[in-house]
């Protein structure tokens, strides 16, 4: 099992996510990445598609998501969206 670490997602509008996760995909213009805990120290620039966050070993949560960057560092991952929403169950990808 991977070790959490602290997650934080934010718009201009409102936190999305604050808590613990043990692993965040977010798209960035360069395709996904993948952030575990230790991640080395990153800076990334968010495109335009899904974040998923697993919390545990079963259970992912899923939005969509435009804009802003996302930052690794030793405290946890931060996420500063332009745009966040949960998706619904009956969206598609």
């Amino acid at each position: 099992m991977a070790k959490p670490f602290h997650l934080e997602v934010v718009t201009p509008e409102k936190r999305l996510f604050d808590g613990e996760a043990d692993m965040v995909v977010v798209r960035t213009v360069d395709g996904d990445e993948a952030y575990l805990y230790d991640h080395i120290f990153t800076n990334a620039i968010i495109g335009k598609g899904l974040l998923k966050i697993r919390t545990d070993e079963n259970k992912m949560q899923v939005a969509n998501c435009e804009g802003g960057f996302v930052k690794a560092n030793e405290s946890g991952v931060t996420v500063v969206a332009k745009i966040a929403d949960w998706r619904e169950e009956t969206e598609e990808d």
